[in-house]
């Protein structure tokens, strides 16, 4: 609507201010004329006329009067349509067959009035087709629009005349919603949409929540009006829609497996989780689903007692209500490896320690052991399984993965066999666990070939070993998240586990920490330095790995729990030291990765173990991994060193695309091609748009209330117009103009009275 009026910006009532300013003026007159009498009659007239028009305009000035026109702006509002471009799209819903027809669908003759299954695809193909008191058309008679389509990324809809049709992106395996909205209510050529229609199922399943994106435009006055696809009420159904599993492990190994579980139609529940294998329940633990339908993860562990293939099966139960049971079960194989873990325990006495920790080997089926419990004043025990005197040769010591050196002198210890021991070590990458006892035997390896390779100094201490007191062992950080003292999953439940074992009464006393060694459980008060004096502390060295255990109570775990965290200690233990964790390959530069498979988006952590010519690990150096992809693209990740591991280089690795990579090390020291070690990492594209079957109507109604729009369902799409009409008006234009606040004005006036009081001058009236 054109509007014009005119206003008096003055600071008193128009009227109050034309009377005074009449009476002024004709006050003003009056004097002119009286003075003026003598003149001639036009001089007479023409100084009358220049004061009454210079009296007119200070009344004007006074008064300030004001012009002002009002109309619509030509320039319609925008409108941003985004329209959920994700395969979720493609699930079919039961559709009526009336509401197609008033989309401008045909279902058949005898359908028209019955329920048919239709994909979402179809139903927003239909939406975004324009035809005459079509809801897209409406909205175009008051809006200009723009389109985009939004899945695992955003790209901009042509919703234009002659448009291609809707179609769902290929590549449509995740959803940001968040993201789209942002897209959405974010300015085009300059313009900031007015509002924003989403259509979509409300599956999101990545990036930033789209509530919180939907409560910013709120903010800013862009309201969100939402068209919700598919059922609110879906079947009844419970899932286990993803399982992963390592495919190969030794026997004795501690196995991984981790599975998510969805369910749709049925809300919130506490549901059991089963692992089994044939008639067997390996584990069993409870999850609480989200009534979205999104998954949630649960993990287990267990570890298989015999070799060769292994068939295991998490599975949830029949809901009551559940029609397809089908997916309520994910199996996989486990390839169980028979290869033992040759294990050497040597030991001057039968002490406790060495008692249990030999029962645990007897009964690991994963650890052939060997014993050779020295007795100086008895003489060795011989016999099947035990040896008379140390190995001394480099062929006896092939024979062996790992060697647990207990509590024995130094004269009972083979010089031979010291140096062969540190040569199997750091060559052939055996591994070695130093054993402290209170009798500080461990002090004599002080000078001898292992005092190189053991990951705490032997000498140095302050004063003893520490006896009577009773403590608790302490957690460090890096000890939080290693394998060898895992306890349980969860990292705050691990260092619960801690806490509470039974308290010691002896502890070790070294100097400190070796040079690349890590502490994983310290003293709580006991000093090395200026550090906390080190209790079980690991280290690589060359090809292979050693421990020191400063406490000889482990066994003291046994309290109240039997085996539960003994056993697992010392089973971890061994596996870190002996697993090779490191891929084949050239002994330069030794690659591996925390997993062969993962999904896509997932981070990979890669690790590089290097040493240098003369086999020792390598510092201060530039490594890279070169990464390569089945289809010939490749890329060049840079890697770090890491703080306290001594020659170990770490990165991450975030693949984009899905496919085969082959990842090899580049050490700038041995020139820049990769080295033969090499590591295999599959990545697959998890299906997350196929999970959600139902329309996430919380999300969806979170969005429009947050943002101060409405939800409404496809078949409610004819309102949309007048509420998008009556929630955004089109902007009315103002333009104002005032004429006596102009310097034209004001010099007009000036110039007035000027050329008045000249005539006057000469005329001799002033």
């Amino acid at each position: 609507m054109n509007t014009t009026r005119v206003v008096f910006d003055c600071p008193v009532p128009p009227w109050l201010a034309g009377l005074c300013a009449l009476v002024a003026l004709g006050v003003a007159v009056a004097f002119v004329r009286r003075d003026a009498a003598h003149l001639r009659p036009a001089l007479r007239r023409l100084i009358l006329g220049l004061v009454v028009v210079a009296g007119l305009m200070l009344a004007g000035i006074l008064l300030s009067p004001k012009l002002i026109r009002r109309w619509p702006d030509p320039q319609k509002p925008l409108c941003s349509v985004a329209v959920d471009g994700s395969r979720s799209m493609l699930l079919r819903d039961t559709c009526s067959g009336r509401l197609l027809e008033r989309l401008g669908g045909k279902p058949e003759a005898d359908k028209a009035g019955l329920s048919v299954e239709v994909s979402r695809e179809h139903l927003a193909r239909l939406l975004l087709v324009r035809r005459p008191g079509g809801w897209l058309s409406r909205i175009e008679d008051g809006f200009d629009l723009t389109g985009l389509r939004f899945a695992s990324s955003t790209q901009s809809l042509d919703l234009g005349e002659g448009a291609a049709p809707f179609e769902v992106d290929k590549e449509g395996y995740a959803t940001e919603l968040g993201k789209a909205l942002e897209r959405a209510g974010a300015s085009a050529g300059g313009r900031r949409p007015r509002a924003v229609v989403l259509l979509s199922d409300g599956a999101w399943n990545a990036g930033s929540d789209p509530t919180e994106v939907a409560r910013v435009l709120g903010r800013v006055g862009v309201p969100v009006f939402v068209l919700g696809f598919g059922s609110p009420s879906p079947p009844r159904d419970a899932a286990v829609v993803a399982l992963r599993a390592p495919k190969s492990v030794l026997l004795g190994d501690e196995v991984i497996v981790s599975a998510d579980i969805a369910t749709t139609g049925i809300g919130s529940v506490r549901l059991p989780v089963q692992l089994v294998s044939g008639t067997d329940v390996l584990g069993e633990k409870q999850v609480t689903t989200l009534p979205s339908g999104r998954p949630v993860g649960v993990t287990f562990t267990f570890v298989p007692d015999a070799p060769g293939p292994m068939r295991i099966e998490v599975r949830v139960a029949k809901q009551e209500g559940e029609e397809d049971e089908t997916n309520n079960a994910a199996r996989a194989v486990v390839d169980v490896a028979e290869r033992k873990i040759r294990a050497l325990l040597v030991e001057n006495e039968p002490r406790w320690e060495f008692r249990f920790i030999r029962n645990v080997f007897e009964r690991d089926p994963a650890i052939e052991p060997t014993i050779a419990l020295l007795r100086p004043r008895v003489g060795p025990i011989k016999g099947p399984g035990y040896l008379a005197t140390l190995p001394t040769e480099a062929k006896n010591l092939a024979k062996i993965d790992l060697v647990i050196l207990g509590d024995v002198p130094r004269d009972n210890l083979p010089d031979a066999f010291l140096k062969g021991l540190a040569e199997m070590i750091r060559l052939r990458g055996g591994a070695l666990v130093v054993l402290a006892g209170r009798r500080g035997h461990y002090r004599g390896l002080a000078g001898t070939p292992l005092a190189d390779i053991l990951p705490v100094a032997v000498e140095g201490g302050q004063g003893g070993e520490a006896r009577g007191q009773p403590f608790t062992l302490e957690l460090t950080e890096e000890g939080a998240g290693h394998l060898v003292t895992r306890f349980a999953p969860d990292g705050e439940e691990n260092e619960t586990v801690w806490s509470r074992l039974p308290k010691l009464h002896w502890s070790a006393d070294v100097g400190g920490l070796a040079r690349g060694a890590t502490a994983l459980v310290v003293h709580p008060y006991r000093l090395a330095g200026a550090s906390k004096l080190p209790l079980l502390a690991v280290q690589r060295v060359g090809a292979g790995k050693v421990m020191f255990c400063g406490i000889e109570g482990t066994w003291r775990w046994r309290k109240s729990v039997g085996d539960k965290h003994h056993y697992r200690f010392w089973a971890q233990a061994v596996r870190w030291l002996v697993k090779k964790q490191l891929a084949e390959g050239d002994p330069r530069a030794r690659l591996s990765l925390d997993r062969t498979e993962c999904d896509l988006g997932e981070t990979v952590e890669v690790e590089v173990y290097c040493l240098d010519p003369g086999g020792f690990p390598l510092e201060q150096a530039r490594v890279w991994v070169n990464v390569d992809r089945a289809d010939g693209a490749s890329q060049r990740l840079a890697l770090s060193t890491t703080r306290g591991h001594w020659g170990i280089y770490r990165g991450t690795f975030t693949p984009e695309n899905p496919g085969n990579y082959t990842l090899r090390p580049i050490v700038e020291i041995y020139g820049e091609r990769p080295l033969a070690s090499e590591a295999k990492l599959t990545v697959v594209r998890p299906d997350l748009e196929g999970r959600f079957l139902a329309q996430d109507v919380n999300t969806l109604s979170a969005i429009a209330q947050a943002s101060g729009g409405q939800y409404l369902r496809v078949e409610e799409s004819g309102g949309l117009p007048s509420l998008l009409a009556a929630r955004v008006e089109r902007r009315i234009l103002t333009a104002e103009y005032s004429p006596c606040r102009h310097w034209a004005y004001y010099s007009a006036v000036a110039l007035l009275l000027a050329v008045a009081w000249l005539i006057r001058k000469r005329s001799g009236l002033a």
